[in-house]
């Protein structure tokens, strides 16, 4: 069992560093767009053709690799309020019915926002030149399972941990901190 974690452990990592590549690359690809746009506007009085509508999509890619990235620390904007007062066995229990609802709510817009790039791709339409706009938009989908997945791995992993240890030595929310283990 240990390997299993220590294999899914290392390839989170991984993955996690794709993402903050991919984050970091395209927001200097948006903030060098925008100040490309900026520069050719004010001094040689033109513009690059379509900036505007990449750095919207640009921005789109930005929200969701950071909520993919923020899902997976747990560092998202939460509104928990109510279980910091509550002791720890009905606070992990709110915890994990909340991770249940924001799973399910990331599921179901994952499998929405695949049928609307479907219909993108059905549509043809082109972001610029001749790249289709679907593409921009299949990050869509791919962030909103990504976070569904990073929810259900906590809810399998905090249930898992609190049968093992119980509830007063575990917080649910914690449970990355001992998949390494």
């Amino acid at each position: 069992m240990n390997f299993i974690l220590s294999f899914f452990n290392g390839i989170d990592r991984l993955f996690a560093r794709v993402v903050e590549a991919f984050l970091i690359l395209t927001l200097f690809l948006m903030g060098g767009l925008t100040l490309a746009q900026v520069i050719l506007r004010g001094v040689f009085d033109s513009g690059i053709l379509g900036a505007e509508v990449v750095s919207r999509h640009l921005v789109l890619w930005i929200a969701f690799l950071g909520g993919m990235l923020g899902t997976r620390n747990r560092q998202h904007i939460a509104i928990d309020m109510l279980t910091r007062f509550l002791p720890r066995r009905p606070r992990n229990a709110v915890r994990i019915l909340l991770d249940s609802v924001a799973f399910t709510v990331a599921f179901f817009l994952a499998k929405a926002s695949w049928t609307f790039v479907q219909d993108e791709r059905m549509a043809g339409a082109t972001l610029i030149g001749h790249l289709p706009v679907w593409w921009a938009e299949a990050l869509i989908p791919f962030g909103f399972a990504v976070i569904a997945l990073e929810y259900a791995i906590g809810i399998v992993l905090d249930v898992k941990r609190i049968v093992e240890v119980g509830n007063e030595r575990h917080t649910a929310g914690d449970w990355r901190k001992y998949i390494s283990k």
